[in-house]
């Protein structure tokens, strides 16, 4: 049997995105019947219960290191590049090791390592990257990149990005896209919709955004793009943005308020957690994301999921999520954003081809077509 150790800290605390990714792939990759074994690896904590975010079962376990000091690890390896092997600090020896963060730390010489990169937006949009990671990754991305014995990401899209920014064969680098669970993303019945309407004090009928509130998703141009709809556009549609905080938000926060001021109907729920999400897809009449830059874009496929018509943006990986299945505007372009809204709001005809077109667009992707993949990859090493 094939023992595959995994760097666990993405799978323990609040979920962020890479933290989803990782869970559900390895979810799903364990219950695959083969003969590979995936130990997570975490740091005990005296101050701190960390559940196991994936039940163990026979193909899935997890290493507790006691005796090691996580910040002394994290930080000798920021400071210096290198340090013990991290199999060694588990007191394992594993065939391989996935690092799903970006960063490869060291390892004995028989194990093959498997870096995710899931963009680089570091790179390419370096001034919506919090201070503290931008370092880390320009310093480390690099390093991770020339050691891994293998690359996965999640788009062709950051594939070609890193084949050319970091000059690497297209043969090291594997596309392994995220998906999402079908048996809870799905068109949901008014009884759901209407109780979280209420919950969240949303209004009858609504254009929605999805994600994280920060400079990158393009807030701001879907507030103005909002804001320069018809007043009886905006008398019918309210406009929802569901979502965290992120960081550099300041700007975004004041637009907010100057056009609520100005009577605009703006609610922002903050953070949804993942059991609200499917209904609030459902109640929505349209979903807009109109992001400067994706690694690839999971709202997409979770509003075409719940049958939601979709206007997003023409760069990066989103057009490769949402194929056919949706209307593309240039990012940068308000204008363009404000049509494509009034296109679908005042066409029924349009809105339900689109509506049909992400249905099926989101069937494609499962979670157990890319543990297939992730296996394949093992096999290959």
């Amino acid at each position: 049997m094939k023992r595959i150790g995994i760097e666990g800290s993405p799978f323990f605390g609040s979920p962020t995105g890479i933290g989803q990714y990782a869970r559900r792939l390895i979810t799903a990759a364990s219950k695959l019947g083969s003969d590979t074994h995936f130990e997570i690896i975490r740091h005990w904590l005296p101050f701190k219960e960390l559940r196991p975010p994936i039940a163990p079962n026979q193909r899935l376990s997890y290493r507790l290191v006691k005796w090691f000091p996580p910040a002394v690890y994290f930080q000798t390896f920021k400071r210096l590049g290198w340090f013990l092997p991290y199999d060694a600090i588990a007191l394992r020896r594993y065939d391989a090791m996935l690092f799903f963060n970006f960063v490869v730390f060291p390892v004995r010489k028989k194990v093959k390592t498997i870096a995710f990169i899931h963009d680089l937006s570091f790179i390419h949009f370096s001034e919506y990257t919090q201070v503290k990671n931008l370092t880390y990754m320009q310093k480390f991305v690099p390093y991770s990149i020339d050691r891994a014995s293998h690359i996965i990401t999640i788009s062709q899209s950051t594939k070609n990005q890193i084949v050319e920014h970091y000059k690497v064969s297209p043969g090291k680098i594997s596309i392994i896209t995220p998906a999402i669970n079908h048996s809870q993303f799905y068109q949901r019945p008014m009884h759901e919709i209407s109780e979280i309407r209420k919950k969240y004090k949303l209004p009858t009928k609504y254009i929605l955004y999805a994600s994280t509130l920060e400079p990158r998703k393009n807030i701001e141009g879907i507030l103005r793009s909002y804001s320069a709809l018809g007043d009886d556009l905006k008398m019918e549609y309210g406009l929802v943005l569901a979502g965290g905080k992120g960081w550099k938000d300041e700007s975004i926060f004041k637009t907010i308020d100057e056009l609520r001021s100005a009577g605009e109907n703006i609610i922002t729920t903050g953070y949804v957690p993942d059991e609200d999400l499917p209904a609030i897809y459902s109640g929505a009449t349209l979903f807009v994301y109109p992001s400067f830059y994706e690694g690839f874009g999971i709202p997409l496929l979770e509003a075409m999921a719940c049958g939601v018509p979709v206007i997003t943006s023409n760069n990066t990986s989103l057009p490769e999520v949402v194929g056919s299945a949706a209307i593309l505007v240039e990012a940068g372009d308000t204008t363009a954003l404000s049509k494509a809204i009034n296109k679908v709001l005042n066409n029924p005809e349009r809105a339900n081809l689109l509506r049909e077109k992400g249905l099926a667009q989101a069937k494609k992707f499962s979670w157990e077509k890319s543990a297939k993949k992730l296996m394949a990859v093992l096999e290959k090493l």
